[in-house]
């Protein structure tokens, strides 16, 4: 499967980090990791407050020791990798990309309301803003998930980002024994009665060529002696997100493996916004597959923008 060799797993102190922890030790012996990072990111708004001797309270942060209690009671790798944990107070989007982007990370790992707020941050905002510029790939957890994922659904275009994501998915899939699906979604355009077709057949001719686009690129992919199934089905309303969820059913047993970015620029925009509404919406966990190293120039000019650390 893809060599996760240091992941970073991103901790908010919340009810699901132990089921987070969890998994990153599935996805770590899978990966035979050489690092794992865990690491809590506390804004300027998060404070914890502890009694003082004379009865009023007092900030306190988070300690290392107390996550290195909680990873060592929920965390279960291999064993033979090098674990570390770091608590932070700065902003959770410029740190975690910073630290990922100095401690050359393969992989994100966090939820999808990781520092959620209720009240400004329902909507997996943070989530979704590190998939968009983290320079590795970023694997976003509902709050309630199955640990072991019987079968991955890969949302695919004829591109060089869904090869990619398609090859994640079946290296995956040959450690896990899950079963893998590419999910070729294809546009029903409207105006095929001006040239005398119905419906069916002009739906019947798209899908036919969806077909042939799916095994092109299943083709020119290394699956890891993996079966892939090829199936497509039709986006009547310009937006293939529901169609992507309703394969996805409960979500129980799947995940979502997609490629972040296109190779085009209206493939990257498509692509892009399909992620970012999966990370928001989908019951199933969410592999964001970027090649490492894409968005340094974003990066750097956001870490410029926030100045050095204190």
């Amino acid at each position: 499967m893809e060599r996760y060799e240091r992941i970073l797993v991103c901790i908010d102190r919340s009810a699901y980090d132990a089921a987070m922890l969890r998994y990153a030790g599935g996805r770590s012996r899978a990966a035979v990791s050489k690092e794992i990072h865990f690491l809590h990111v506390l804004d300027d708004t998060e404070r914890i407050f502890h009694d003082t001797p004379d009865g009023s309270p007092a900030p306190r942060d988070p300690t290392t020791e107390a996550l290195q209690t909680l990873v060592t009671e929920h965390f279960s790798g291999h064993g033979q990798e090098h674990l570390l944990c770091e608590v932070i107070r700065a902003s959770p989007l410029i740190e975690i990309l910073r630290y990922a982007h100095e401690k050359d990370v393969d992989l994100i790992m966090m939820g999808r309301h990781y520092g959620r707020r209720v009240e400004t941050d329902d909507e997996a905002v943070l989530a979704r803003r590190i998939a968009r510029k983290a320079t590795c790939s970023v694997l976003v957890l509902p709050e309630e998930y199955q640990l072991q994922a019987d079968a991955i659904v890969v949302p695919i275009r004829d591109s060089e980002c869904s090869a990619n994501a398609l090859e994640v998915a079946c290296g995956i899939a040959a450690t896990t024994g899950a079963t893998v699906t590419a999910l070729n979604v294809y546009t029903v355009h409207g105006g095929y009665s001006r040239v005398g077709t119905t419906l069916e057949e002009h739906q019947a001719r798209l899908e036919a060529a969806a077909t042939r686009e799916c095994g092109r690129l299943i083709k020119r992919t290394d699956t890891h002696c993996v079966n892939v199934e090829c199936k497509c089905a039709p986006d009547h309303h310009g937006n293939p997100v529901p169609v992507i969820l309703e394969e996805l059913g409960s979500g129980e047993g799947r995940a979502v493996v997609i490629g972040a970015r296109g190779r085009t620029g209206a493939a990257g925009v498509l692509l892009g916004t399909v992620t970012e509404q999966l990370i928001r919406k989908s019951p199933s966990p969410v592999l964001a597959v970027k090649k490492k190293g894409e968005c340094v120039g974003v990066l750097r000019a956001l870490l410029i923008i926030a100045g050095p650390e204190d």
